[in-house]
């Protein structure tokens, strides 16, 4: 048993006594009870260690504050914490996500339906752990120091299998590039992944110049969400810009481009690993391996750009 063992064990105890108290009150008071989801991995682990039943199930269940690009990487991370150590995963659809723009259970099975997510899992959740609301003790008790390690090649295939699942690849008369910007909206709680719109902006413009010369024609749209004028520092057409577009459709288009440049924030990340394009990414979040970065300043390799962009988008025409 490691010292993290030790200490979830130490710190569980008495947090796990006192929900079995309240189990106790609320029961003679005919009211239910529901052991937290820390608890439920206590009681498991313990049953483990005294030689009963092991660990062997974890599900995702989300905070509602949580939008659907965070729910989509944590329910990937759970998927991918339960292949790395030999646990089965069993699939729970988005029942909550924030930033609704229409009924919650309309809009959670829409993104159910965009991702796939539980296509072939199983889905029996009982004595599930939630690895939502455990991850941190999970990775420590399994010895997993990295909570945000790269997703291996075949899982990254079998995300993007499971997304194309009825949304095949749209047809482009010419290659497609694509700009996701975080923007505050009303509903945000993550301000610290705001874009630094001055650091996009040269970004975009080593962007052009690096593909403008002797390349071939393409398009370059913008989604984001706000009011043009926060847009300039861009300096490129209004009509680059789809600002509050149906946010499923505009994350099919970015997927399907053929390169895509993300910013800071879950939604571009998940994006950005169902790409099968060329992504350039902020270089403050942990990137995929085989993405490019740019730094706070708006730099990045353009030489290894270049030669991605060339091969990628000759390619495309020929699609």
């Amino acid at each position: 048993m490691n010292g993290a063992a030790f200490r979830f064990l130490a710190g569980g105890s008495f947090r796990y006594l006192r929900s079995t108290a309240k189990k106790v009150v609320k029961t003679a008071l005919g009211r239910p009870h529901r052991y937290p989801d820390g608890d439920v991995l206590y009681r498991q682990y313990v049953r483990q260690l005294l030689g009963g039943r092991r660990l062997s199930k974890i599900t995702c269940i989300c905070s509602t504050r949580e939008g659907a690009g965070s729910q989509a990487l944590l329910t990937m991370r759970a998927i991918q914490f339960a292949r790395a150590h030999g646990l089965t995963y069993t699939h729970t659809p988005f029942r909550t996500l924030h930033h609704a723009d229409r009924p919650m259970p309309d809009w959670a099975a829409a993104w159910e339906a965009q991702f796939n997510l539980g296509d072939g899992e199983a889905t029996d959740t009982h004595d599930a752990v939630n690895f939502a609301f455990t991850f941190p003790a999970l990775h420590a008790l399994f010895g997993d120091d990295d909570d945000e390690k790269p997703f291996e090649e075949p899982l990254v295939d079998e995300f993007r299998r499971k997304y194309r699942l009825g949304k095949p690849r749209a047809a482009r008369a010419l290659p497609s590039i694509c700009v996701h910007v975080r923007r505050r909206n009303p509903h945000d709680f993550h301000s610290e992944d705001s874009t630094d719109m001055e650091c996009l902006a040269a970004v975009v413009t080593r962007l052009r110049q690096t593909i403008g010369d002797g390349l071939l024609p393409h398009t370059l749209r913008v989604f984001s969400q706000g009011d043009p004028s926060a847009f300039q520092v861009l300096d490129l057409p209004r009509d680059c810009l789809f600002l509050d577009t149906d946010p499923l459709w505009s994350m099919r288009e970015m997927i399907d481009a053929d390169l895509l440049v993300t910013t800071r924030g879950t939604f571009g990340h998940v994006t950005g690993l169902l790409c099968e394009g060329i992504v350039l990414t902020d270089g403050s979040f942990p990137p995929q391996p085989g993405w490019l970065t740019y730094d706070a300043g708006g730099a990045f390799d353009r030489e290894a750009l270049a030669s991605a962009v060339s091969a990628k988008m000759r390619s495309a025409s020929g699609r």
